[in-house]
C-alpha cells in the first residue's frame, strides 16, 4: 500500500496533547488538567501554563497505554524527537538539529528527577517507575549547563503512596519477547513510606526485518535498504534487561523532608549484531548500573530550599565475539556524582531562585587484544568537572509572565596521560556565562504567545580530542585543538486551545551555531574531526489536539493528535581545500538530521474501562555518510548527494523517509485486573533510523496485569 498523501498531510496534523494546557488523550474527564502541573525540570516548580520556553509533559496514563518497555520507545511514540535506535539495547535521543549520538556525550541532557541519570542510553530506563516525562525544548543551560545545548528530558519517578497498592505485569509476544514487572508501595511507619519496583525485559529470538514500505520507495533507496534485508532475520540481536528501583520517602516534620532513590541496571549478554552486514563482527555487550538521588527539602511558607546530592556508575563491557569463549575487548566505567542546592523565595507575583551546582564526570576505558592482554583504548581516561552558580527571577503581572536567569560556569577538563595513545596529560579551563529571558502574555483566556531566547556551551568529548580507534578500515584520530562548540536560540509561538474541544500551537525556532563539530575527511581512510565556521537551523514545530467527542456532549473521549517538525534551513559553514590546493568557505546543509519528523494519531477511552490509540510516526530524509559501501557495491559514484555544499567524491547517501504506525489497547476487566495487546510496526515497514542497522519488522504482544 502506498499512503503518498500522507506525507503531504503531515503538516496539517500537528502535536499533541501532551503538550502545554493538554489533557491525555485517553484519560478520563476526572483527570487533573496538564495546566495545573509544577514543572520540576523549571528547577522553580513554575506552573506549565505559565513556562515561556517550550515544555511537553506525557503523563503515566500515556505511558501506561503506549506499547514501550524504556522511555526511548515511549518518546518515539508520543513526541516529536529525533530518536536513533540500535539493536542491542540502545536508544539515543536529538533535539531541534543537536543530532543523536551514540559514540559521545549527548547534547540532549537527561534527567532522573532533576539529577543527570548518568546514561545516554534511554532503553536502559524502564518506563515501569515513571510518574511522568517532562521535554523541555530548546537550550536549557541555564538551569543545567553543558550537555543542554539542545534541550532537557527529565524523567519524574512515581512517589510511595501512603496507602499499600501495588501492581505485576506480565506481556510476552514476537521475537520470544518476554516482560515481568512488579511494583509495591505504601507507608511502613506513620511517616516514612517506601516503594520497591523490579523489571525483566527480554527478547530470547533475533528480530525480522520489515517486508514492505508504506512510502514510495526509489531503487536507489531500496538498495540503500539493501533489497536482502526485507523480511531477513536480524541477526543476533537477543537480550534480557533487568532493574530495580527503590525509593524512600520520610516526612521528618512539617517543614523538612528526605528522599532517597535508587536504581539499578544489570544485563548480560546483550547481543549486538553491528550492522545489517555485520561487517565488523557480531558481539556481544553487558551493562551494569547503579545510580543514587537523595533529595533533602526545606518548606516554610514562602521559601523552598533544595540540597541533592547524587552518584551513579555505569560498567559496560564489550566482548570480541558472540560465543561463550569471547573474551571482553573494550571496558568503560562512568562515574557521575555531583551536589545541587537550590533556594526558592516567593514575594507575591515574584519568584527568586538561587542556586549552585557541582557535577563530576569521569571515565576510565581500557581495551584488550587478548584475554586480559591490554591494547590502545578508544579514549583516554579523562575527567570533567564543572562547579556553577546561578539565579532566575519569574514575575507574573496580570496576563504577562516573564522569567530571566543567568548561570556562571567554571569547567576543567583533564585528559590523563596514556603512553599508547601518546598522549601527554592535558588540563583545559573554561568559563562561560549562559543567560535566558521567557516571555509568556495571555492575550484571552484561549490565546497566548510565548517566546524565549537562551544561549548554550558544550565541551568536546575526549573521543574527538584525543581518541584513537578503527573500525574495518576506517581509522579515527581526535584533534586536541577542538574549542567549545556554542549556540544561541530563540523561539516564537502562538497557542490557541478552546476548552477541551481544540488545541493547536505553532512555533517558529532559530540556532545560530558557532565552532560546531564536524568529521574531517581530508586524509584517506582515516577519520579525524575540526571546528567548523558557523551554522544555522530554524524550523516549525505545530502541535494539535482535539477531543471531537465532546463536540456532541459524548460520554467518552475520541481524540486526534498530532505534532510535525520542519527544517527550513540546517545549514553549517565550511572551509574545505580545492584541488588549487587553496581553502574555500563552503556551506552546507547537516548531515544526520531529518528535514522533518512527525507523529499523529487518534485515541479512544469509553471510560468505562476500554481504550485503543493508534499512533504513527513520521521519520523524513536525512543525510549520512556512506560508511557502509562496501557491503553494497551497486552503488556508484553517481548515486551520492551531491547538493547543498557536498560533491559526489564525498560519499554523502540521502536517506529515505519512513512511515510506522503502532496500535495498542486494553480493557479493565474489573478494577484489579486489565488485559490488553499492541501491535508495533503495524505494516511492517523496513526502515532505519541509523544506517545499516535496519528495526524491527511487524511486533505482536500481549499484555496482562493486576493491581490493589
Amino acid at each position: 500500500m502506498k499512503l503518498k498523501f500522507l506525507a503531504g498531510s503531515l503538516a496539517l496534523l500537528a502535536t499533541h496533547h501532551y503538550s502545554f494546557s493538554q489533557q491525555n488523550a485517553v484519560s478520563p474527564p476526572k483527570e487533573v488538567d496538564l495546566k495545573e502541573v509544577n514543572v520540576t525540570a523549571s528547577r522553580m516548580e513554575l506552573p506549565l501554563k505559565r513556562i515561556p520556553q517550550k515544555v511537553e509533559l506525557i503523563k503515566k496514563d500515556a505511558i501506561e497505554a503506549i506499547p514501550g518497555e524504556n522511555i526511548g520507545e515511549i518518546l518515539k511514540r508520543t513526541t516529536n524527537l529525533d530518536i536513533i535506535q540500535y539493536p542491542g539495547a540502545l536508544v539515543t535521543v536529538g533535539m531541534r538539529g543537536f543530532p543523536a549520538t551514540a559514540h559521545s556525550r549527548s547534547y540532549v541532557l537527561i534527567l532522573i528527577d532533576g539529577k543527570p541519570a548518568g546514561t545516554n542510553n534511554l532503553a536502559t530506563i524502564p518506563s515501569d517507575i515513571i510518574e511522568r516525562i517532562e521535554v523541555v525544548k530548546g537550550p536549557y543551560s541555564v538551569m543545567y549547563g553543558s550537555d543542554a545545548m539542545g534541550g532537557v528530558i527529565n524523567v519524574v519517578t512515581k512517589m510511595p503512596a501512603d496507602k499499600a497498592t501495588g501492581k505485576i505485569a506480565l506481556s510476552a509476544g514476537s521475537y520470544g519477547q518476554s516482560n515481568f514487572s512488579a511494583y509495591t508501595s505504601g507507608a511502613v511507619l506513620p511517616k516514612l513510606r517506601f516503594s520497591m519496583g523490579y523489571a525483566r525485559r527480554a527478547q530470547n529470538s533475533d528480530y525480522r526485518i520489515g517486508k514492505s514500505n508504506l512510502l514510495n520507495v526509489s531503487s536507489l533507496e531500496e538498495e540503500i535498504l539493501d533489497r536482502k534485508s526485507y523480511g531477513d532475520a536480524m541477526t543476533n540481536t537477543q537480550y534480557q534487561i533487568n532493574t530495580l528501583n527503590t525509593k524512600l520517602q520520610y516526612l521528618i516534620d512539617d517543614n523538612w523532608s528526605v528522599d532517597y532513590f535508587s536504581n539499578i541496571t544489570i544485563s548480560n549478554d546483550i547481543e549486538t549484531p553491528g550492522n545489517y552486514w555485520h561487517s565488523n563482527g557480531m558481539s556481544k555487550k553487558d551493562i551494569d548500573r547503579i545510580a543514587n538521588y537523595l533529595n533533602i527539602r526545606y518548606s516554610k511558607e514562602n521559601n523552598d530550599l533544595l540540597i541533592s546530592p547524587y552518584l551513579s556508575t555505569q560498567n559496560e563491557a564489550n566482548y570480541d565475539n558472540n560465543t561463550d569463549s569471547a573474551f571482553i575487548k573494550s571496558n568503560e566505567k562512568i562515574k557521575q556524582y555531583g551536589l545541587k542546592v537550590a533556594n526558592t523565595h516567593n514575594w507575591g507575583d515574584l519568584r527568586w531562585l538561587a542556586g549552585a551546582d557541582f557535577d563530576a564526570f569521569e571515565v576510565h576505558s581500557k581495551k584488550y587484544s587478548d584475554k586480559w592482554v591490554p591494547t590502545t583504548p578508544l579514549r583516554p581516561n579523562h575527567t570533567r568537572t564543572a562547579a556553577s552558580a546561578f539565579t532566575q527571577l519569574a514575575y507574573t503581572w496580570n496576563n504577562l509572565f516573564v522569567n530571566a536567569g543567568l548561570r556562571y560556569n567554571y569547567i576543567t577538563y583533564t585528559l590523563k596521560a596514556d603512553e599508547m595513545l601518546k598522549n601527554e596529560k592535558k588540563t583545559a579551563h573554561y568559563s562561560n556565562l549562559n543567560p535566558s529571558l521567557g516571555v509568556n502574555y495571555r492575550f484571552t483566556k484561549d490565546l497566548y504567545v510565548h517566546a524565549s531566547a537562551g544561549n548554550a556551551f558544550y565541551v568536546p568529548d575526549a573521543y574527538k580530542t584525543a581518541g584513537v580507534y578503527k573500525i574495518g578500515k576506517k581509522l579515527y584520530v581526535g584533534n586536541p585543538d577542538l574549542k567549545p562548540e556554542k549556540s544561541v536560540s530563540y523561539d516564537l509561538g502562538i497557542n490557541y486551545g478552546y476548552k477541551d474541544y481544540f488545541n493547536i500551537d505553532l512555533t517558529y525556532f532559530q540556532n545560530f551555531y558557532d565552532n560546531k563539530i564536524v568529521n574531517d575527511n581530508s586524509r584517506k581512510d582515516t577519520t579525524s574531526y575540526k571546528n567548523a565556521t558557523k551554522g544555522m537551523m530554524n524550523g516549525f514545530e505545530v502541535l494539535f489536539s482535539s477531543n471531537i467527542a465532546s463536540l456532541w456532549n459524548a460520554p467518552y473521549r475520541l481524540e486526534l493528535f498530532g505534532g510535525a517538525t520542519y527544517f527550513l534551513n540546517a545549514r553549517f559553514d565550511d572551509e574545505v581545500k580545492t584541488k588549487t590546493g587553496t581553502m574555500e568557505k563552503v556551506r552546507k546543509d547537516m548531515l544526520y538530521i531529518r528535514k522533518a519528523t512527525a507523529n499523529f494519531g487518534i485515541g479512544f477511552d469509553n471510560n468505562q474501562g476500554f481504550s485503543a490509540r493508534m499512533t504513527a510516526r513520521y521519520i523524513g530524509h536525512r543525510l549520512e555518510n556512506d560508511w557502509n559501501g562496501n557491503q553494497r557495491p551497486d552503488i556508484t559514484s553517481g548515486d551520492y548527494y551531491d547538493h547543498g555544499g557536498y560533491q559526489a567524491s564525498d560519499k554523502i547517501l540521502r536517506h529515505p523517509s519512513h512511515l510506522i504506525f503502532d496500535l495498542s489497547s486494553h480493557y479493565d476487566i474489573n478494577k484489579h485486573f486489565r488485559v490488553g495487546f499492541s501491535v508495533t510496526n503495524l505494516f511492517d515497514e523496513n526502515y532505519t533510523e541509523k544506517d545499516g542497522y535496519n528495526m524491527p519488522g511487524r511486533s505482536i504482544m500481549g499484555h496482562v496485569s493486576y493491581q490493589f
